[in-house]
């Protein structure tokens, strides 16, 4: 390569780069504002700001500056901003600094969506910020105040009268303030009781006294209506009230003779009272009830309402079950199913074929076997014991003998299960039942299950899925026990 040719390419690479670099220095675009929206807002006072200084969204250079002009007294900035930055209604921009010397710059707030786009050509709403300049008429302001202060109390307790009404009133309060202690402590304990009953009467007075008013109101105006009305009956009345004094003075005479003589144990009531053998009945019935109430409110009822999708039936399983519990070790549970039962049916069939030797029609029988689904209704009832984190429960599984285990943990929301029932043997079920059933309870007493039915019975065998709901009934534990109450 020519020497020329170096020192051209070199000046070029040369010129190239110092054009990048007053590009990078001045901020200047390549392509102009194709990218950038314009705004425009007015301020009071842009001191401070320059051309192409930044406009940030929560610190982040969204646009910049790009002219400063005055207009009726206010500055007027156009603000030229990144298309991708979205506008709305309640948008508005302030004036705001890096740190307290820093450069200064546009903080734009762009509002929220939900109140619609910034509508062009309408100036952008501005807010005073906090500068500089501000935070320093502030300070002036608060260092007048002070030496006004100071000035007023210079005049006040200056010199040596001052000094002197200072010892004064700092001796007085010293003395005061131990009169005060030794008052205190000697009366401490009559001071906190006092307060106490202050407290309590005042407490009690706030909710009673309106009552009072309004129901002395009340009777006020009762008692006035009544005077009005029958002023003239009053004296028959009086008249009537003195009668009927007069009858519960005998009233009563005949009730002391009447109370006598129950007391001397005469007539039926005064045995009934008197007799000890009575009344040791009564307090064996009373205390009998007692228990058996007493029994019934600490045990617990759960009930149990679930659904599930047999996949390979076709069909679906829904349940209810009832948990009597009378301690939290063991309890009995009752259970209603409507289930499909799975059924294999075999049939067979004569089909006429060709022989490929002779050519001749060959009959010969084929055995097709299909599974049927019938929904049954069916029973369980179980007893159930703990032990730790392990369930054991034992009795009639959908109308079946049968039993499991129950492993669970979590506080008793997941749950994993095997059972076992129906031991009977035919040629549609070779094997017992056996099904394998997991739960967790995700929310309160929503769960999700899902598990495998018939595992030992290979055409039978199925998957399923579904949900279920678990809850304490109280309202179902006060209806047994007024009906134990009852009998």
């Amino acid at each position: 390569m020519k020497l020329e040719t170096k020192v051209g390419l070199f000046f070029t690479g040369t010129i190239v780069l110092l054009g990048v670099l007053i590009f990078r220095a001045e901020k200047l675009e390549i392509g102009g504002k194709r990218n950038q929206l314009e705004r425009f807002t007015y301020f009071d006072q842009v001191a401070g700001l320059n051309v192409q200084s930044a406009v940030r969204i929560a610190g982040v250079k969204v646009g910049d500056v790009r002219t400063i002009t005055l207009e009726n007294g206010k500055a007027r900035l156009v603000l030229g901003l990144s298309s991708k930055v979205p506008i709305y209604r309640d948008a508005s921009v302030s004036l705001g600094s890096i740190g307290i010397l820093g450069d200064k710059f546009v903080d734009l707030d762009p509002g929220h969506s939900a109140k619609g786009p910034f509508p062009e050509g309408v100036p952008l709403p501005s807010k005073a910020g906090v500068s500089l300049e501000n935070l320093m008429e502030t300070l002036a302001d608060v260092g007048k105040n002070v030496k006004g202060v100071t000035q007023a109390l210079n005049e006040s307790i200056g010199g040596e009268q001052g000094r002197q009404k200072l010892d004064e009133i700092v001796d007085n309060i010293r003395v005061l303030t131990a009169e005060f202690r030794s008052m205190s402590q000697e009366n401490h304990g009559a001071i906190n009781h006092t307060m106490a009953n202050v407290e309590a009467l005042s407490a009690d007075l706030r909710d009673r006294l309106p009552k009072l008013a309004q129901q002395f109101e009340a009777v006020g105006k009762n008692l006035n209506a009544i005077l009005d009305e029958n002023r003239p009956e009053l004296k028959g009345v009086v008249g009537d009230v003195r009668k009927l004094a007069q009858s519960f003075q005998g009233t009563a005479e005949n009730l002391k003779v009447l109370t006598d003589r129950v007391n001397k144990g005469d007539g039926t009531i005064g045995k009934l009272l008197n007799d000890e053998t009575t009344i040791k009945k009564i307090n064996e019935a009373v205390d009998n009830v007692n228990n058996m109430l007493g029994g019934f409110n600490k045990m617990d009822f759960r009930l149990d309402m679930n659904a599930a999708q047999w996949t390979k039936r076709g069909d679906s399983r829904v349940g209810l079950g009832l948990d009597i519990v009378p301690r939290p070790d063991y309890w009995y549970s009752l259970g209603f199913a409507s289930t499909p039962d799975g059924k294999i049916n075999q049939s067979t069939h004569t089909i006429t074929q060709l022989d490929p030797v002779t050519g001749q029609p060959v009959s010969a029988p084929q055995t097709i076997q299909t599974i049927t689904t019938d929904q049954a209704f069916t029973v369980s009832a179980q007893f159930a014991k703990r032990l730790g984190p392990a369930v054991f429960s034992a009795g009639i599984v959908e109308n079946k003998g049968g039993g499991g285990v129950e492993l669970r943990t979590l506080d008793d929301r997941l749950r994993l299960g095997f059972l076992a029932y129906d031991f009977t043997k035919s040629d549609e079920k070779p094997n017992p039942r056996y099904r394998f059933t997991t739960s967790y309870q995700f929310w309160k007493g929503a769960y999700i299950q899902a598990g495998v039915q018939d595992i030992a019975n290979k055409d039978l065998r199925t998957a399923f899925f579904g949900a279920g709901l678990r809850w304490k009934d109280d309202d179902l534990k006060k209806l047994v026990g007024l009906a134990g109450a009852a009998k």
